[in-house]
C-alpha cells in the first residue's frame, strides 16, 4: 500500500488531508509532537501511523531517524508539509522566543525532514507544499508568518526542478490556500471564521489536484469567497504591494 506522510497531520486541514488520504486507499502516516495524546489520536482515521515529531525542537535528529526509515521503505509516496502557527502581531512588538518557535515549525523543522527524507529515497515522490494566500497577499500585524508563507512558496518553486533531476517522475504541488475554519489556528488572533473555508472541502481539493497532476510542478490558489466556499485558480499570483 501506497503511503503519505504529512507534517502537522493531527488538526484542522492537516488532519482532512490524512483523512481523505486514508479514503483513497493511501495510508497516512500522522506527523506532529500530539500523536499520542488520546484527545488527538481519537480523530485520527482507522489504520492511520503515527510519527512523534516536535518541529519546534532545535534539535529533532532523534525523530528525523523515522523520517528516513520511511524513506528506505520506498512505500511512501506522498510528501505533504503542512505544520505551521498563527501569529498576528507588529514585527517589532513580536516576542524573539515566539518568533523562533515560528521559524522552526513553519520552516527549519519541515527542510530538515524534507532533506533527511530526500537523502534516503530511492523513488519518485511527490512533494505537496500547503503555503498560503498570504504568501502574496497583504496582511496588517503578520508580517513574519507571511514572510514564512513566502519563504515556502519560492522553496517549493526552486526545489521542483532539483526534485524532478535527481529522482526522475517526482513532482511538486504548491497550495495557496485562503482562511480555513480551524478553531485551534486563530485561537488566539480573535479572528471570525464562521466564514472560511472547510478544511474537509479544502483537503478534497488538494488531493483531487495532487492525483491528477502530471506536470512537475503545479501552483493553485484555494480563495476563499465572501461566503466562505472556495473557489480554485491557478499559476501563481503578483505579490500585493504596500499602497
Amino acid at each position: 500500500m501506497s503511503e503519505s506522510l504529512i507534517l502537522g497531520g493531527t488538526k484542522g486541514l492537516g488532519l482532512e488531508l490524512a483523512r481523505e488520504s486514508s479514503r483513497l486507499g493511501i495510508l497516512p502516516i500522522i506527523c506532529g509532537r500530539s500523536v499520542y495524546e488520546d484527545s488527538v489520536s481519537k480523530n485520527f482515521p482507522p489504520g492511520a501511523e503515527r510519527l512523534s515529531l516536535d518541529l519546534a525542537d532545535d534539535y529533532p535528529d532523534r525523530n528525523l531517524n523515522y523520517v528516513r526509515r520511511m524513506a528506505e521503505e520506498g512505500k511512501t509516496s506522498y510528501f505533504f508539509w503542512n505544520a505551521g502557527i498563527f501569529s498576528r502581531k507588529s514585527f517589532t512588538l513580536t516576542d524573539e522566543k515566539k518568533m523562533d518557535i515560528m521559524i522552526n515549525i513553519h520552516l527549519r523543522g519541515p527542510l530538515r525532514a524534507i532533506l533527511e527524507f530526500h537523502r534516503a529515497q530511492k523513488n519518485p515522490y511527490h512533494l505537496v507544499v500547503i503555503a498560503s494566500t498570504s504568501s502574496w497577499r497583504l496582511r496588517e500585524n503578520e508580517t513574519i508568518y507571511c514572510a514564512l508563507k513566502a519563504a515556502k512558496a519560492a522553496f517549493a518553486r526552486n526545489f521542483a526542478g532539483e526534485l524532478a533531476r535527481d529522482l526522475p517522475g517526482s513532482k511538486v504541488t504548491l497550495v495557496n490556500p485562503g482562511g480555513l475554519k480551524t478553531p485551534n489556528f486563530w485561537s488566539e488572533s480573535g479572528q471570525d471564521i464562521s466564514k472560511f473555508m472547510e478544511p474537509e472541502t479544502v483537503a478534497k481539493i488538494i488531493w483531487d489536484e495532487v492525483r491528477k497532476q502530471t506536470e512537475v510542478f503545479k501552483e493553485i490558489q484555494i480563495i476563499r469567497n465572501d461566503d466562505g466556499s472556495p473557489r480554485l485558480e491557478y499559476g501563481p499570483k503578483l505579490p500585493e504591494l504596500p499602497k
